[in-house]
C-alpha cells in the first residue's frame, strides 16, 4: 500500500497540538520512516518541546533490560501517587479482579506504580474484591476466581523487590515514549504514573 505524503502532511497540520503531544508521545509505534519526518517537521513549526522527537524515537527502537531498568528507575525515584511517601522507591504490580453475576463475568487486570505498602493495598484489594464477587458466575466465575486470586498473591511477591520489578519494566517499556519525552520534567513523570 503506498502511503499518499500529501494527504498525511495535511492530516498533521490539522492536528490539535495536545492531539500531535499525545501521537508523539505515545502512539508512535510502527510509524513510517517517511511519517516520522512529517512528525519531525510540525514539532518544530509549532514550538513543541523537541524531546517529542526522542518520543517517537523511542517507541521505535529496540530495548535492552539494562535501557528498560534505567528508565524505569526515573519513575522509582518518584513520589508515591497515591500516598505521596518518598520513603521506598516505587515499584509496580498488576491487581487481578473478577466480577460476576450470575451469567456475565468481567474480569480485568490494572497495572499500578506505587510504594510497596500502597500496592500491597491494591493487592489486597483486588483479592476481597475478586473473593467476594467472583464466584457468582457460571462457568467462568468459577473458572477465573482462583486464578486471579493466585495471580494477586503471585504478584504480591514481587512488590518489595530491591530492583525493578517485572510488573514495573512492562510498564516502563508500554510507557517509554512519554518516559523519553518527559525524563527531565519530574511533573510530568508525575502524571505517568498517576492513578486513574
Amino acid at each position: 500500500m503506498e502511503l499518499d505524503i500529501d494527504y498525511i502532511t495535511e492530516h498533521y497540520s490539522r492536528m490539535p497540538d495536545q492531539e500531535l503531544i499525545h501521537v508523539a508521545t505515545q502512539n508512535a509505534r510502527g510509524i513510517r520512516p517517511e511519517v516520522f519526518g512529517i512528525i519531525e517537521n510540525e514539532i518544530k513549526k509549532r514550538n513543541l518541546n523537541p524531546d517529542l522527537l526522542n518520543a517517537v524515537i523511542a517507541q521505535n527502537k529496540e530495548y535492552s533490560f539494562e535501557e528498560i531498568s534505567e528508565h524505569s528507575e526515573l519513575l522509582r525515584d518518584l513520589p508515591c501517587p497515591i500516598c505521596g511517601s518518598t520513603n521506598d522507591k516505587l515499584n509496580g504490580t498488576v491487581s487481578h479482579t473478577v466480577k460476576s453475576f450470575l451469567v456475565f463475568t468481567t474480569y480485568e487486570a490494572e497495572p499500578h506504580v506505587a510504594c510497596p505498602n500502597c500496592l500491597t493495598k491494591k493487592n489486597n484489594s483486588a483479592i476481597l474484591s475478586t473473593a467476594l464477587l467472583g464466584w457468582w458466575g457460571i462457568p467462568w466465575g468459577l473458572l477465573k476466581t482462583p486464578v486471579y486470586i493466585y495471580r494477586n498473591l503471585k504478584a504480591k511477591q514481587e512488590i518489595w523487590s530491591e530492583s525493578s520489578n517485572n510488573a514495573l519494566l512492562n510498564f516502563t517499556l508500554f510507557k517509554i515514549g512519554e518516559i523519553e519525552a518527559y525524563k527531565d520534567n519530574k511533573e510530568k513523570l508525575r502524571s505517568i504514573i498517576k492513578p486513574k
